[in-house]
């Protein structure tokens, strides 16, 4: 579960069409002053500081016909605390994968193929009843009280208030307002129930198959 809840997280956040499409619904290019080919480019630079293809945040656009860095020193500090959450969350994503499948495996191994599915059914009928909890409580959060939700999560996650920016004054702040972080949690939400959830039919195939 913990690893198709990152899994699911990564693969949003490492989208590029994601971000284009949700620019144009926030309006990102009249709030920040730039056109989309520096909004896609910010992006790219984003992702591949994130994914450790580049050591830096400088980047040059024009916003309202000025030539200016697109983010100030409190923004590249925010992101800094970001990289380091990001590369926190792939190392427990990956650890998470190799304890799956080195369970897994003992397991199979132990208890033989037939063993293993029935038991593997079973306790998969509970782990989808938490999925099932947990996708409805983070839907209800999402749509009921997101900003509280997504200020809590800040405030958990971070140290310091660097992550508090002025949108009158923010570029970060105006790229990425509120109505685009709730799409891309309920992205994130809707892929991961359809990954978990999807793995049950193929575990009862398997179990009918070797039980047979």
């Amino acid at each position: 579960m913990v690893f198709c809840i990152l899994f699911s997280v990564f693969t949003v956040a490492n989208t590029n069409s994601f971000y284009t499409e949700q620019y144009a619904k926030v309006n990102a290019e009249k709030n920040t002053g730039m056109s989309m080919e520096d909004l896609d480019k910010t992006t790219t630079m984003l992702l591949d500081y994130l994914n450790d293809r580049r050591d830096d945040l400088s980047l040059e656009v024009t916003k309202y016909g000025i030539e200016e860095q697109v983010f100030d020193e409190r923004e590249i500090s925010h992101m800094v605390d970001v990289k380091n959450l990001y590369a926190t969350a792939a190392k427990v994503m990956y650890i998470s994968l190799a304890l799956a499948v080195i369970i897994l495996a003992y397991l199979f191994i132990k208890d033989g193929k037939a063993r293993f599915f029935i038991s593997a059914v079973q306790g998969y009928k509970v782990a989808v009843t938490i999925a099932i909890i947990l996708i409805v409580i983070f839907a209800a959060a999402f749509t009921v009280g997101f900003n509280s939700f997504w200020t809590l999560f800040h405030e958990i996650v971070f140290t310091n208030d660097l992550w508090l920016l002025d949108p009158r004054t923010s570029t970060m702040i105006n790229m990425y307002p509120l109505p685009f972080w709730l799409a891309m949690c309920t992205d994130m939400l809707v892929r991961f129930a359809v990954i978990f959830i999807a793995i049950f039919p193929v575990l009862n195939t398997m179990k009918r198959y070797f039980t047979r």
